[in-house]
């Protein structure tokens, strides 16, 4: 996911860090993927959404919100993508093992 895509004009320089770790992250081979820093960064951001919210009112608050909006929804899009990928992974796996096992007896 492109960094450009989690950012919008009126992103604060603190989240727009933490969208960049996000971005560098999900870049990782999927190998390398830590689903623990992923859960982290999508809980900071999560956290600093909420405290401009809080922060913004009016006409500001609304338009941020609908960015935000668009952009936690391409972020569902991208875990539930991740969390297919690791199911194949484990259902790989565990066929694999399923097999060694048959060709051991």
């Amino acid at each position: 996911m492109n960094v450009d895509k989690l950012n919008h004009s009126s992103t604060p320089l603190f989240l727009s860090k933490v969208n960049a770790a996000i971005a560098v992250c999900v870049a990782a081979e999927p190998a390398a993927l830590s689903t623990e820093t992923f859960h982290h960064l999508i809980s900071l951001r999560h956290s600093l959404v909420l405290r401009e919210l809080s922060r913004l009112s009016g006409n500001e608050r609304t338009t941020f919100a609908e960015n935000e909006l668009i952009i936690n929804q391409e972020l569902e899009e991208l875990a539930l993508k991740l969390k297919l990928a690791a199911k194949e992974e484990i259902v790989g796996f565990s066929r694999a093992q399923k097999a060694a096992k048959r060709y051991k007896k």
